[in-house]
């Protein structure tokens, strides 16, 4: 429970500092509607408050020490680190303070398993982050960032012991959040960044059978370098043709019926688990540890109401899941039906928080098969959740934006056998494709 109320904790300080960046600086930037930057020098702070990028890095950890059982007890070992390749998706915002970005694991290299061990598994999987710059990234110059992040790490490990009756053996896998310090480095078209990561909690028992546990410990630091490639696809707009674009704008659009429109939108969003299930922990405690996630399409269709500057829509969500171990294997299964309606709180020169209520028909499953013997478990239930982010929004005309969201819904689950199985994960979409129907057509 303690570790529970830490991870909670934790996670709401995360969103607690992204918030407050966002709200502190609405203290010093009056919200300031799209119709009245419409000079080329107010343009330019427009459209520099945020910047695109992609790109890659490679991302290396430091190992750590296991234990193994021996004939004659418990016996330590070393197992080293390894390095992956991930795919960068971010963008910086605040003109270059603070940056918030996905990494995306795709390969890893150079893993070593000691002699002691048939198979060593060590890594880390999506990580969302933010940074934070006190100097304000700038072409030519060097800039310092703090930050913080959350990822899921994952490590198993498989015995040398010939009659070890079970080959799928569990993972540990939590969701971490690691503290960053580093720099970048910024030219016209591309942003080159090295960081240090520090992870506090890395004492761990791995369940070396389904009753007895070994000592893990990983190593708190790794590090990363990359580089990525800048995308400001608004920067023409800071200039005359910019001034008319702005002005000219949502006259055209009113004038065709097309200021409040239907929307549609895709991204990639990952979940991550909140709260334990009491079902694992009574029964399968050596899977306890396991933090099950994934990596999903998050679909959503609706209307853009101008004058209220609210969205009313829908999303659909599937997500899928599991963990496994010592002849169990445990599966996760969640349809969501998402009606979702959230009101703009204000333009802060293109930054465009929001919030609002949810309510979905959620659709949930869940097999637990043990040495063959498979029990299922289903619940169909309406949930209330609640949804907020921001878009990047230059003008009320747009055709398209860039959207992050997060979604969560408290308590969600199901009973088996009388106890709770939670599907309460937070779902963080940092980049949805938002398309504006018809606005197009209008401007043409």
């Amino acid at each position: 429970m303690e570790a529970l109320l830490n991870l909670t904790a934790t996670f709401k300080r995360i969103i607690f500092t992204i918030a407050a960046c966002a709200v502190l600086h609405s203290f010093s930037v009056q919200a300031q509607t799209a119709e009245k930057d419409t000079t080329v020098e107010r343009l330019k702070i427009r459209t520099s408050f945020a910047k695109a990028y992609f790109g890659i890095d490679a991302f290396t950890t430091t190992g750590g020490t296991t234990q193994y059982q021996t004939s004659s007890g418990f016996s330590s070992v070393d197992f080293g680190g390894t390095t992956s390749a991930r795919i960068l998706l971010g963008g910086t915002h605040f003109w270059g303070h603070a940056d918030f970005y996905v990494a995306i694991p795709v390969a890893q290299f150079g893993k070593k398993i000691p002699a002691e061990l048939a198979n060593v598994s060590y890594s880390e999987g999506v990580e969302t982050g933010a940074r934070f710059f006190p100097w304000a990234i700038k072409e030519g110059k060097l800039r310092p960032f703090v930050g913080i992040s959350l990822k899921g790490f994952s490590f198993s490990q498989l015995s040398n012991e010939p009659n070890k009756p079970y080959t799928t053996v569990p993972s540990v896998a939590k969701t971490t959040f690691p503290f960053q310090a580093g720099a970048v480095y910024a030219t016209k078209k591309v942003l080159f960044q090295a960081g240090l990561n520090y992870q506090r909690h890395t004492d761990f028992q791995y369940p070396l059978s389904r009753t007895q546990y070994g000592a893990l410990e990983v190593s708190p630091w790794s590090f990363n370098v990359g580089l990525s490639y800048w995308i400001n696809t608004n920067g023409g707009l800071a200039s005359k043709y910019g001034e008319k674009y702005m002005k000219m704008g949502v006259k055209k659009l009113q004038a065709r019926n097309r200021l409040n429109c239907w929307y549609v939108g895709i991204g990639p969003s990952s979940s991550f688990e909140i709260s334990k299930s009491e079902y694992i922990k009574d029964k399968y405690p050596f899977l306890k540890q396991e933090s099950p996630g994934s990596l999903i399409p998050d679909i959503a269709a609706g209307r853009y109401f101008h004058k209220a500057d609210a969205n009313v829509g829908v999303s659909y969500r599937k997500l899928g899941y599991g963990m496994s171990g010592y002849g169990v294997h445990l599966n996760y299964e969640r349809r969501s039906y998402t009606f979702e309606t959230y009101k703009f709180l204000g333009d802060y020169h293109g930054f465009v928080p929001y919030v609002g209520p949810t309510l979905a028909y959620e659709d949930l499953r869940f097999t637990d098969t043990d040495n063959g013997v498979s029990k299922s478990y289903e619940a169909k239930k309406v949930a209330l959740g609640v949804i907020f982010g921001w878009d990047i929004r230059i003008s009320r005309s747009e055709t398209w934006l860039l959207r992050t969201n997060l979604r969560y819904t408290p308590n969600l689950h199901l009973k088996a056998e009388g106890k709770k199985v939670m599907f309460d994960q937070m779902e963080f979409n940092f980049i949805q494709f938002v398309w504006m129907v018809g606005r197009r057509q209008a401007w043409k």
